[in-house]
């Protein structure tokens, strides 16, 4: 799990004042760019750090992700069942019904286990138990679970004139991507309240300067509410790594 540090600046909008009105957002996020830094540390096992802060704003509150939560719909990947295809529901399905690598010999759209599919599709140590309390041993056919992060980070680099996505999961073989949580904003996530106010979300690693060098960056972003509401999406001014260091 990815969950990245962060500080949050927040204004709580429903507040019971007559001479004053409360804020009247949508329900779905709205986000802006406020700013963006890197940090040098500089040490080759102390990793440097790429700050991006955003402005929010949401109807009901209801945002953020705590980093215990791994239940569904912020569950971290979805099994399939080999009968029906659907979404496997542990609650009310056998664990024989799991689609494993032993179905590719009747489904050919499974992918093969090679490439990116092992480490993007092929759960070789599922974290899945029986009641006895044994645990599952076997290749499961999973995809990851977009709900499981609330903050969506891309990558835009410039090389030969034209700004294109970096693909981490594709550039370094079975990488991470920097999407991450940031945790619940309020005390009472099940209180629905106007709330607006600021994200700083921090990204952190050894290797920013060797991958990007000099090169103009741009960082692609949006936001998930809990309800699976998805933000509008903000592109930051164009960057180098040696231009935001702070």
């Amino acid at each position: 799990m990815r969950i990245n540090s962060l500080l949050l600046f927040l204004f709580i909008g429903a507040i019971s004042i007559s001479c004053f009105n409360s804020p009247d957002f949508p329900d779905t996020p709205s986000i802006e760019f406020q700013d963006v830094e890197f940090k040098r540390v500089g040490g080759f096992t102390d990793p440097d750090s790429l700050v991006i802060s955003l402005r929010f704003e949401d109807g009901n509150g209801d945002l953020g992700l705590d980093g215990s939560e791994s239940n569904a719909p912020f569950n971290n990947k979805n099994y399939f069942s080999n009968k029906t295809g659907q979404f496997f529901n542990f609650g009310l399905e056998n664990a024989e019904d799991l689609l494993t690598y032993a179905d590719r010999a009747t489904i050919d759209s499974l992918p093969a286990y090679s490439g990116d599919a092992i480490c993007f599709h092929w759960d070789i140590s599922p974290d899945i138990y029986y009641q006895d309390g044994s645990q599952l041993e076997d290749t499961v056919y999973f995809q990851f679970n977009r709900r499981y992060y609330n903050i969506f980070i891309e990558f835009l680099v410039n090389e030969d004139g034209e700004f294109k996505v970096f693909d981490w999961q594709k550039e370094i073989d079975c990488s991470s991507t920097f999407d991450g949580r940031f945790p619940v904003l309020t005390d009472d996530v099940n209180r629905k309240n106007p709330l607006e106010g600021s994200i700083r979300y921090s990204m952190t690693s050894i290797g920013f300067e060797k991958t990007f060098e000099k090169k103009p960056l741009k960082l692609r972003v949006y936001i998930l509410d809990r309800a699976g509401n998805q933000s509008n999406t903000i592109e930051t001014p164009e960057f180098t790594l040696e231009s935001i260091i702070k």
